[in-house]
């Protein structure tokens, strides 16, 4: 449990519960949890039978209706329908509001109304934190977990410029350009979205913990299609991309390899009308192989700068001061070269002609002072922060 607060299932409870009798949302809970429905199978269940109540009626029968159903799956509905959904409903609820979260439902004000346009639309959410994140503009950025420097630089700035225009940023909080994404927005005290594979009492992957926390503290929220308490195998991602793609209008792919579960994602935005653009890299970068080919295909827009980003998306960039001293004259040579291309030392003393105990000085004072990252324990690149001196070294 990540221990974020509380807060209590959405909605009173109604005069049915009360009185002991089921109530369409217990129905609709204990339905979308049921195994082998999913999203797609819940669907075509509330429109054969009108609502969940009357599909939970129609026991096992209605459940051979949908396509693909075997017999285990038959089976195992047929335990699950012995249950009483009240008690489903309630013991989901309380496992969640015990997580710091609540049950949202389709049927619920508070479910996020981009996922509304969905078909199917996850019926069941899992949420920690606030409801008002979900009634903003929102943008994702996603890429892959085994980010370069450049990657997690370029989602660094993207990620930082949305945020300070007012945009909230969704992602997948895995590790590499998720993770750059989300630490961005926080580090601006902006509110963010973090869509699990896993239940929110089990964040996934366990070392951002502390950033799921620091999401929903500063005013954002965790939200998941699996049920709290599930025991799950692996992470559902294949679902987790889906809701990443409609809780946004526009998706950023900034670095993705062939197979990529971004370019899962990017697919996802293309088959629900999302806008989509993509991050260029080296010809030669595996790890930009999908977004060349997005581009290339034309199914991704380019996106040349952040701030290019904001305009196709109809938003300016908002003010950044520089609040650094100033620079040495190396400090300054060595900044300028590395916004031009990151390099290591060695090519930082061929190309700004200074001798190299004066280049690894330089460096370990940008450094200090926060402008410049080693990558890999050899190459340096300018952080965000030294990418706003641009204008004024």
């Amino acid at each position: 449990m990540i221990g974020v607060g509380s807060a209590g299932p959405t909605g009173g409870a109604s005069d049915a519960r009360r009185d002991g009798r089921m109530t369409e949302r217990d129905a609709w809970i204990a339905l979308s949890v049921a195994p082998g429905i999913g999203p797609a199978g819940f669907a075509r269940l509330l429109a054969r039978h009108g609502s969940a109540s009357a599909a939970w009626r129609a026991g096992p029968a209605a459940f051979r209706e949908l396509e693909r159903s075997g017999g285990q799956a038959v089976a195992a509905f047929e335990q699950w329908e012995r249950r009483d959904p009240r008690q489903v409903a309630r013991s989901l609820e309380h496992a969640t509001e015990r997580a710091g979260g609540r049950v949202v439902t389709g049927l619920d004000d508070a479910y996020p109304p981009a996922l509304r346009t969905l078909d199917p639309r996850p019926p069941t959410l899992f949420v920690v934190g606030g409801s008002d994140v979900f009634e903003r503009r929102a943008v994702a950025i996603v890429g892959t977990r085994g980010a370069s420097g450049y990657g997690l630089s370029a989602a660094t700035e993207i990620a930082d410029d949305l945020s300070r225009a007012g945009v909230v940023v969704v992602s997948g909080l895995a590790l590499g350009i998720d993770g750059a994404a989300h630490r961005a927005s926080v580090a601006v005290g902006a509110p963010g979205i973090a869509v699990l594979p896993s239940p929110i009492d089990r964040i996934y992957p366990p070392r951002h913990r502390t950033l799921a926390r620091d999401l929903v503290r500063g005013g954002g929220a965790l939200v998941s299609e699996i049920a709290t308490g599930a025991s799950v195998g692996r992470p559902d991602f294949a679902r987790r991309n889906r809701i990443i793609a409609g809780l946004a209008e526009a998706v950023v792919v900034v670095e993705a390899p062939d197979r990529s579960g971004a370019l899962l994602t990017a697919a996802a935005a293309i088959a629900i009308g999302r806008e989509l653009y993509a991050v260029p890299g080296p010809i030669d970068a595996m790890a930009s192989r999908g977004c060349n080919r997005l581009i290339a295909d034309q199914q991704a827009t380019l996106v040349t700068s952040s701030a290019s980003l904001l305009r196709q998306i109809g938003l300016a960039r908002g003010e950044r001061p520089p609040s650094v001293a100033a620079l040495s004259e190396v400090e300054g040579q060595i900044l300028r070269r590395l916004l031009e291309r990151s390099a290591s030392i060695e090519e930082l003393v061929d190309r700004i002609r200074q001798p190299a105990a004066s280049v690894a000085s330089g460096l370990a004072m940008l450094e200090a002072r926060g402008l410049v990252n080693p990558f890999g324990g050899a190459t340096f690149h300018p952080t965000l922060v030294g990418k706003r001196l641009a204008k004024v070294i």
